[in-house]
């Protein structure tokens, strides 16, 4: 009888240990608590608006063959761009008080180049210019292709980038104080 009792005690726990190793224990991931998020920066569009009535004075030499340029104040935009004023013609003048004021110019050309401001966009703490160049035919005589443009000041940014075909061409950095 003892024989009996022992040899259906094991066989009940054979039986046991079968089963429970049969049936898996699920459970739910538990999410890491150290494991960061990253949340992509919004983006918002900004107006930019084009100072029409400007040449860029002969005296002021480009650093390359596109040249992107931010400026501070009246003084230093005056040394690079004299006012071409004609008697049907609006010369815009630059606010800098309350917008930045850039300017993309390429060397002289004898063919027909155009450049634009395609948009412009902040994201995050920075302001990236989206520039186009287009060129055409030969020219008999040369051009000095310029854009001149503004765009409202912001608080808290902290950077502006020119892009060409999708890449940062030059980066400013800019210190607009952040409002509370």
């Amino acid at each position: 009888m003892k024989v009996l009792k022992l040899t259906c005690c094991l066989l009940c726990i054979s039986m046991m240990v079968a089963c429970s190793s049969k049936t898996s224990k699920k459970t739910d991931p538990q999410p890491d608590s150290t494991a960061t998020v990253e949340v992509a920066p919004q983006v918002f569009p900004v107006t930019v608006q084009t100072l029409n009535g400007y040449f860029l004075k002969n005296t002021y030499k480009l650093a390359e063959d596109t040249s992107c340029v931010l400026f501070a104040d009246q003084a230093s935009f005056d040394t690079a761009f004299g006012v071409a004023k004609t008697m049907n013609n609006k010369v815009d003048k630059p606010e800098f008080d309350k917008d930045v004021v850039a300017a993309v110019a390429m060397k002289a050309t004898k063919t027909k180049t155009e450049i634009a401001i395609s948009k412009a966009e902040k994201v995050g703490e920075m302001i990236n210019v989206y520039v186009e160049v287009t060129t055409g035919d030969a020219l008999t005589y040369t051009m000095q292709p310029l854009v001149v443009f503004s765009f409202p000041k912001e608080a808290g940014i902290n950077s502006v980038n020119f892009m060409m075909g999708g890449e940062v061409v030059k980066s400013f950095p800019l210190n607009v104080p952040a409002t509370n």
